[in-house]
């Protein structure tokens, strides 16, 4: 069985199109970031003698007073990898919500309705989040 083509002037620009390509995007972002979280947490482990433990233990746990490392790690560029990490996963896991939906609800401004609650909401959360990691 060939597999069937379709030109891409024939497919649209439509939401689902951008969905599907955003969360293909932000799969991309969110491991290049892990990843370049991990070689960083490396690198200033290596420069303040702190083993990889050290550095988990800090991640899971940002206790500044006790942890020396806490007030070296969290920068504007770490901060700013959190966020950038923090957009990505949201943007993620909204396109996952809005499968469901419409996967459940049939009625077109119903599902109108749930796209622009789940959207704002994500927003929202995500403006408090970016606060809250700032303001840290």
């Amino acid at each position: 069985m060939a597999a069937r083509i379709l030109p891409l002037s024939k497919r649209g620009f439509n939401f689902e199109t951008f969905m599907w390509a955003f969360t293909r995007f932000t799969v991309f972002a969110m491991y290049g970031l892990i990843l370049a979280g991990i070689l960083g947490a490396l690198t200033l482990s290596a420069q303040t003698g702190a083993n990889f433990g050290d550095i988990l233990y800090w991640a899971y746990f940002p206790n500044m007073a006790e942890n020396p490392l806490g007030q070296v790690w969290m920068t504007i560029l770490s901060k700013l990898m959190v966020i950038a990490f923090l957009l990505s996963a949201a943007g993620h896991g909204v396109h996952g919500v809005l499968e469901i939906f419409d996967d459940y609800v049939t009625n077109e401004s119903s599902r109108r309705w749930a796209r622009n609650i789940v959207i704002t909401y994500a927003i929202v959360a995500s403006m408090i989040a970016i606060y809250v990691i700032l303001s840290a």
